[in-house]
């Protein structure tokens, strides 16, 4: 059995794929079973040397100008072309950034697969982009979500085992089964967290100026937007220095712009280029808080990647009300403050009561890290995945026992 990974979006370092990637590249290695990792058509030569991967994947997805119909063709003739004469029957075709596309054109393409031939398909979504721009946008991927949902529906009871959703949080599980007609389970994020140490304490030890990291690709749905702003709010409440990385990934120009502006404000360095693994864990440890002023709507029903590397390291967070961020520190998974809101005042009141409290926060987030590292990781997600493949592979077997009617 070997395991084909789909990661068509991966083409650089700006985003958790490669960590992930590489991950999942260790971790089938210590379970020493074949990884063949599929990535985009423009992955950097570093990328595919690392990986050993295959650059031979485009992304559909989000060419809005074709049909749904039209993309999920496109992105089954991929598969056809790029997996099947890949694959043997029982293989894995594993996928962690899908959308309802790819989800489509994995069930519809195991429909038209020999029987032979038939994967297990492990699909993680990560997202609610349907609720987050109104709604004629909600309507149209809801529309969407229905094409697929009839695709489910439309399998035999055989293909049906074969195709194994999840997701990462409760309350898009409770959605998702809804939209999709089918089953959806809450996996652990798939974290890899390398060279950490699996201590179960860290030194304790205080900057007399504690450092806020903020730390990832600048998004306005991440606040990155209002960085500027929060820095300058806290310098009127609280002696802290910030560490910044300025790389963007959705904000306009003029928005990034504004943001690079923050590396003229005092107590404040920049890392202006994405980070190897080893350098941006580093960078993490070698601050005392953890920031994430992350807009309430996109992350209710989401994780971060970023958050859960902060909690793993044991680091104490701040976080906006209503998100998911929010929830671990409410239910004693991760320790923090609370923004009340996305005002830069209100995060900045939020940073300054986590300075104040950090002699206590600091040992209890370190004390929490070792059982997050336990739950939620990489490992623990591949461990879940075969707890269920190896469960629905009974389904088929036929019993021992047989029973005749007297």
């Amino acid at each position: 059995m070997k395991i084909i990974c789909i990661h068509h979006r991966l083409a650089g370092f700006t985003s958790h794929h490669f960590n992930e990637a590489y991950g999942l590249m260790r971790d089938f290695e210590r379970r020493r079973k074949e990884l063949i990792m599929l990535v985009n058509i423009d992955a950097s030569a570093q990328i595919v040397r690392e990986l050993n991967a295959f650059p031979v994947l485009d992304d559909p997805t989000f060419r809005l100008e074709w049909s749904f119909e039209e993309r999920s063709r496109r992105f089954r003739e991929m598969l056809h072309k790029h997996v099947d004469r890949r694959l043997n029957g029982g293989d894995w075709v594993l996928i962690t950034v899908a959308t309802q596309l790819e989800a489509d054109a994995l069930t519809r393409w195991l429909q038209e697969l020999p029987r032979r031939k038939k994967p297990w398909i492990i699909i993680l979504f990560l997202s609610d982009r349907w609720n987050r721009a109104g709604r004629d946008e909600y309507d149209r991927q809801v529309a969407e979500f229905r094409i697929l949902k009839s695709a489910i529906t439309s399998l035999t009871s055989d293909d049906t085992r074969r195709m194994l959703f999840f997701t990462l949080t409760d309350l898009l599980a409770e959605e998702l089964s809804e939209l999709l007609g089918a089953k959806v389970d809450v996996a652990p994020i798939p974290l890899h967290y390398g060279v950490l140490p699996l201590c179960d304490r860290y030194e304790i030890t205080v900057a007399s100026t504690p450092r806020i990291a903020i730390l990832g690709g600048a998004r306005r749905e991440k606040g990155s937007y209002l960085i500027p702003d929060i820095v300058r709010a806290c310098q009127s409440r609280v002696h802290v220095e910030f560490l910044v990385q300025l790389i963007n990934n959705t904000l306009t120009a003029e928005e990034f712009g504004e943001l690079t502006l923050v590396a003229d404000e005092p107590r404040v360095s920049v890392i202006r280029e994405a980070m190897p693994l080893t350098d941006y864990q580093a960078a993490l440890n070698s601050s005392d808080i953890a920031l994430f002023p992350y807009e309430p709507n996109p992350y209710r029903k989401r994780t971060s990647g970023v958050f859960g590397e902060a909690v793993a390291f044991g680091k104490p967070v701040v976080v906006t009300a209503g998100t998911w961020m929010a929830e671990q520190i409410e239910a004693g998974r991760a320790a923090g403050t609370i923004s009340e809101d996305l005002r830069p005042d209100s995060i900045a009141d939020a940073v300054a009561r986590c300075v104040a409290d950090l002699d206590r926060l600091q040992p209890s987030a370190q004390a929490l890290s070792s059982e997050w590292r336990s739950k939620v990781s990489l490992p623990a997600f591949v461990d879940l995945i075969e707890t269920e493949v190896a469960l629905r592979s009974q389904l088929t077997k036929p019993s021992r026992w047989f029973f005749w009617p007297a």
